[in-house]
């Protein structure tokens, strides 16, 4: 098995994206390969893989940074069925996360996955539970907010119940309180991503408006375990 971090698009991009993205997430929670084409032309997203042997993609992990809240979010991760139990998943997100540390300094780096009490879990998308297991021996808390992830594209809807997740923290951006997360950059985040998917101009919806709520929380946004999934706020459409 070999670690590559792509340079840009090309061969190897369009395998990562039909041979590994594709059949691990729901249509609505991946976008199309001219999307991720272009993300990673601009610089905005980072992709890195594991190859086997024959140099085909196994593993996959996506990366989206945004410079003006100086927060990265881990999009994706995913490592095909036959390797999933070998240490190949553990390997690579070991990876990226040393890789972003030094190549951007976020002063967050966040993920997102399913809530397990809203999504079950299936052979070819995996078990939401057990992802939250997998975070945990990183270290990884779930923030608690009323998280959605937003529709990424116009034909695909927001895809609500989701969690996310803090793997790394610079000590600056604690709360108020102890084990809470500064608002201000989660807010520069948020606002980002959702005018970069869904448009500056949407107007305010109860989704939309119960997540600022909850990140502009007087003393900051509480982290909470991954073994308590019952504590994690769950999103809704209005």
């Amino acid at each position: 098995m070999r670690m590559v971090d792509l340079d840009g698009p090309g061969p190897l991009l369009d395998a990562v994206h039909r041979d590994v993205l594709v059949p691990s997430f729901p249509p609505a929670e991946l976008g199309s390969l001219a999307e991720l084409r272009a993300e990673v032309t601009d610089g905005a997203t980072v992709v890195s893989a594991v190859l086997d042997a024959d140099k085909r993609p196994v593993a996959a992990a996506v990366g989206r940074w945004s410079a003006r809240a100086r927060v990265q979010l881990l999009t994706h991760l995913a490592v095909l069925p036959s390797q999933r139990g070998t240490g190949v998943g553990r390997q690579l997100l070991r990876h990226v996360l040393e890789e972003w540390r030094m190549r951007h300094r976020p002063c967050a780096i966040l993920a997102e996955v399913e809530h397990p009490a809203v999504h079950a879990g299936s052979p070819e998308h995996g078990d939401p539970t057990a992802r939250l297991r997998f975070y945990e021996r990183f270290g990884a808390m779930a923030l608690a907010l009323p998280y959605f992830q937003p529709a990424l594209s116009p034909e695909s809807p927001r895809m609500y119940g989701m969690v996310l997740l803090i793997l790394h923290l610079d000590p600056e951006l604690a709360g108020e309180r102890q084990g809470t997360l500064a608002s201000h950059p989660l807010r520069t985040f948020m606002l980002e991503y959702i005018a970069e998917t869904e448009g500056a101009h949407r107007g305010p919806d109860p989704a939309t408006t119960a997540l600022f709520a909850a990140i502009d929380r007087p003393g900051g946004v509480a982290a909470l375990p991954l073994s308590e999934p019952e504590r994690f706020p769950i999103s809704r459409p209005g």
